[in-house]
């Protein structure tokens, strides 16, 4: 019997990277595609989830394209995307003011996906280095008066899309590796 135990937490065990493989989803499917329009929103922040395996932010809706009063939640990366793209825990605190790009949610559920985030009277801060890589092409960037990602430069383009990396590689933004080659502010 204690063989048959043994063996079955193995397999249990085993199994368990499978399960959280299977369990992922794909964002765009939730939320469209990354070189879609996004919505504007302001809002205060209620209520702050820093975890995996996505952040989550809460806020009543205080301005912009959504009705003010209604609350919603903003998800966005695992914490260490998160972090890598620039942003850390101490940023996001209850009661303070959240502007936002983002894509609303595709099943009209009251949650939106970042496309950049600024906090207070801080700087409008990209929270998608390949959607950064995608307006950079299309010659947009510069007047959304966004912060790129701190990870974008070094970054693979092939997320961006066939058509955007071939724009890209014209720019002589990309390196030989196809990796973003974007000057430092």
């Amino acid at each position: 019997m204690q063989k048959f135990c043994c063996a079955l937490l193995t397999a249990v065990v085993a199994l368990l990277p499978l399960s959280t493989a299977l369990a992922h989803h794909n964002t765009q499917a939730e939320f469209g595609a990354f070189d879609s329009p996004t919505l504007y929103v302001e809002g205060t922040i209620s209520r702050v989830q820093w975890g995996n395996p996505h952040i989550a932010i809460e806020f009543v809706v205080t301005g912009g394209d959504i009705p003010a009063g209604e609350k919603w939640r903003v998800a966005s990366h695992p914490v260490q995307i998160q972090i890598d793209h620039g942003f850390a825990k101490e940023d996001f605190k209850e009661g303070d003011t959240l502007k936002i790009q983002a894509w609303k949610h595709v099943r009209g559920i009251p949650q939106l996906w970042p496309r950049a985030i600024q906090i207070n009277d801080g700087p409008m801060r990209s929270n998608m280095r390949f959607t950064d890589m995608i307006d950079i092409a299309k010659g947009t960037f510069s007047a959304m008066n966004i912060t790129a990602a701190a990870n974008l430069n070094g970054s693979p383009s092939a997320r961006a899309g066939e058509q955007y990396v071939a724009k890209l590689k014209q720019m002589g933004l990309l390196d030989e590796k196809g990796n973003m080659m974007w000057p430092a502010p």
